[in-house]
């Protein structure tokens, strides 16, 4: 997928991206209304010209994003085995609140019965590929929790 073949439909911005493009629409209708039967409309037109510029640069770098986003989280997911893509949903699907990894993995081990070395050397993998935050034995005591990537492989998992 190239950045030509993204359609306007296909264009949802975060709230920081749709407060960017407000804020120069705000300042299109903020010099429209001072400039508004002025003799000066060079500067006006430059001054459009340049928000027109903004607007339209920060469009496409967010759709640039957004491919390069999505094809991330297929490289990372396609290496995942099934557990622990199993895992990184139920650990979605379930608050951990201030759960550590040792507990995590009783819990798991429990919940979904299987083997407690079957659930740590999978939590291994999600850690070690950045999905998931948790301790290990230098930094002990860190509760687990999902990273924006592991968010972003869990809903593209879902999509998928």
């Amino acid at each position: 997928m190239t950045i030509s073949s993204i359609g306007k439909a296909d264009f949802y911005p975060p709230p920081e991206l749709k407060n960017v493009l407000a804020a120069t629409e705000n300042l299109r209708a903020e010099f429209t209304m001072q400039w508004d039967g002025k003799k000066d409309m060079t500067a006006y037109r430059r001054v459009m010209e340049n928000l027109e510029t903004i607007q339209e640069a920060v469009t496409v770098h967010y759709k640039e994003f957004a491919v390069l986003e999505r094809e991330l989280v297929a490289a990372a997911s396609s290496g995942m085995t099934e557990k622990q893509r199993m895992l990184l949903t139920w650990l979605a699907e379930n608050h951990m609140d201030g759960v550590v990894y040792t507990v995590l993995i009783e819990r798991l081990s429990s919940a979904l019965n299987i083997p407690k070395s079957t659930v740590r050397w999978n939590l291994r993998g999600l850690r070690e590929a950045g999905f998931i935050r948790a301790g290990d034995r230098e930094n002990k005591g860190i509760p687990v929790d999902l990273t924006e990537m592991g968010r972003l492989v869990r809903d593209y998992l879902q999509i998928g």
